[in-house]
């Protein structure tokens, strides 16, 4: 399985994107790095979604491990793997008996701690997933603030908000959540992200005891620019850790 490049995962891309496609529904996809991927690099319509029975069953029985023979987490930990990170899982065109599909086999590797991220949390509100899935809601700005409020009701042992790309700042109420990841947008084309955001969203953090990882600040390059007022902060989950 692929080492991730992005900094709160340990896997990502390859089989672990059983859905790849998607479709926008708020700001935060106007510069979507995977409809970069999947179309600029891929030659493919990111707007088709697509699935892959097939990488799902590979699932079963993938390898997660790493070269230096310790995980992001540190010694003792296990695997953390991001899935469809070129997609969203709950994407209507994804049919239900798929998303049944994938809990039962997520739910079946129990040496790994799934990540899962998606701006479409209404879609979860029926379903139940295994303790070692960790359901996360993308917010951009405060019109999305409603998403986190729809996570809250879902029943997951690790419940986290992507504030990514964060492009306004935010006042989330963050009771019942285990995690918050914060990152400005990169690219050339990237939009304005001012620090004080940032800054808000680890002091509201650390008043309510949640995990704080500031991923990124405003960069040419996914995961540079990662110190906050002179530190880094690469908090994981507390209730997660093994």
């Amino acid at each position: 399985m692929k080492r991730s490049t992005i900094g709160w995962t340990d896997f990502s891309g390859g089989e672990l994107n059983f859905v790849i496609g998607c479709t926008p529904v708020s700001e935060g996809c106007s510069h979507c790095y995977a409809r970069a991927v999947v179309e600029d690099r891929g030659g493919r319509d990111f707007s088709k979604v697509t699935i892959y029975p097939g990488k799902l069953r590979g699932l079963r029985t993938a390898w997660f491990t790493v070269r230096d023979g310790e995980y992001r987490r540190g010694a003792g930990t296990r695997p953390m793997a991001f899935v469809v990170d070129l997609g969203d899982l709950f994407h209507p065109d994804v049919p239900d008996a798929f998303i049944a599909e994938a809990r039962e086999a997520l739910a079946g590797r129990d040496d790994v701690d799934w990540q899962i991220l998606t701006k479409r949390p209404e879609r979860l509100k029926e379903l139940r997933f295994s303790g070692n899935v960790w359901l996360g809601v993308t917010v951009e700005g405060p019109r999305y603030l409603g998403r986190i409020d729809q996570l809250r009701e879902i029943p997951a042992k690790v419940k986290f908000v992507s504030f990514e790309p964060l492009l306004e700042r935010v006042t989330p109420d963050l009771r019942g959540i285990s995690w918050v990841i914060v990152g400005g947008e990169s690219g050339v084309d990237r939009r304005p992200f001012d620090v004080a955001w940032a800054r808000s969203l680890r002091d509201q953090c650390a008043e309510a005891g949640i995990p704080f990882f500031y991923k990124q600040g405003s960069d040419r390059w996914p995961g540079m620019d990662d110190v906050l007022d002179g530190q880094t902060f690469k908090e994981w989950p507390r209730a997660a850790k093994r």
